[in-house]
């Protein structure tokens, strides 16, 4: 995997490796844990996209490379997890033809059955996505999941995630300590910043605009200068679904990616078989969710809570 990375890694600098040898290589690459470029999906939220549209670009450098494929919209569940399989972030994002993306965030919290949406990860992958197909009425292509505690790594390649808040705050849970208004975060701080939720005035609700808000910032700092060592970073605890051709998939968005993100909603708090929880209603959530990947998706900029 080392050999490979470095490979690409001189393609880019020296420009004298055909990336289809390149490819070829990465696509023979352990399935379990390929190359980066898996990256590009599977971080806790759209935002490693990001990479698997750089790299392959970066890569790409020769005019005898192959044409990539006319592409298609594909809906894939982004999961970020802790330690333990709980999901603390969970994105559905509608790639479109156009390299544009579309994320809804849905609260970890969220009321599915007799469970919390945040716990069926761990039981299994297909009864999360099977949960998420029946609350937003939309077909889920793929998923990939991320370890949630790389995300201080990830910053700080980039040198740093740019991120805006309304107030100061305070949390010893979470290791929070931030001033009001715009700052840069990596390493712990950037992990205090997503993982913080204690303190906040609409707690998990509020944690959603900050995840959102840090792949927005790093989506605008990921380029072909760092794209392979960020690639090389998140790829080592990604896990994605056994069909899935990750390499194929990023290889047909070229450029830089316009992502849009917001949040499923959802009613006040209610004690439930799980605790207490979020509900949602499906006849609006799909509503919600199919105006939002059918182009009614609005950006939502400023600083959050």
């Amino acid at each position: 995997m080392n050999d490979l990375i470095r490979q690409a890694i001189a393609a880019e600098a020296e420009e004298r490796v055909d990336s289809r040898t390149v490819l070829a290589g990465l696509h023979k690459a352990e399935k379990r844990k390929p190359f980066g470029l898996i990256v590009g999906v599977a971080t806790l939220t759209a935002a490693a996209a990001v990479a698997a549209v750089v790299v392959p670009a970066t890569i790409k450098k020769t005019d005898a490379s192959p044409a990539a494929p006319p592409a298609a919209s594909q809906n894939v569940l982004l999961i970020g997890t802790d330690d333990s399989e709980f999901t603390d972030a969970l994105v559905l994002a509608r790639f479109d033809a156009d390299g544009s993306v579309s994320a809804v965030s849905l609260p970890r919290d969220l009321q599915v059955g007799e469970e919390k949406i945040n716990r069926l990860y761990g039981q299994a992958p297909e009864k999360l996505t099977g949960a998420v197909e029946q609350l937003t009425g939309v077909e889920v292509d793929h998923y990939a999941a991320v370890d949630m505690g790389g995300f201080g790594r990830i910053a700080q390649i980039v040198g740093g995630v740019e991120v805006c808040l309304l107030a100061a705050t305070e949390d010893e849970r979470s290791g929070a300590s931030f001033p009001a208004g715009r700052q840069t975060v990596e390493g712990d701080r950037a992990l205090a910043f997503l993982r913080q939720r204690m303190g906040l005035p609409h707690g998990d609700l509020d944690r959603v605009k900050r995840h959102q808000a840090f792949l927005t910032g790093l989506a605008a700092k990921i380029n072909k200068d760092n794209a392979v060592a960020l690639a090389a970073e998140v790829g080592r605890s990604v896990r994605v679904d056994e069909g899935w051709d990750v390499l194929a998939f990023a290889q047909r968005f070229q450029g830089p990616v316009e992502i849009v993100t917001g949040t499923l909603p959802v009613g006040a708090p209610v004690d439930g078989p799980a605790g207490q929880a979020l509900q949602a209603d499906p006849g609006a959530s799909r509503q919600f969710v199919a105006d939002w990947f059918g182009g009614k998706a609005t950006p939502q900029d400023g600083c959050v809570r």
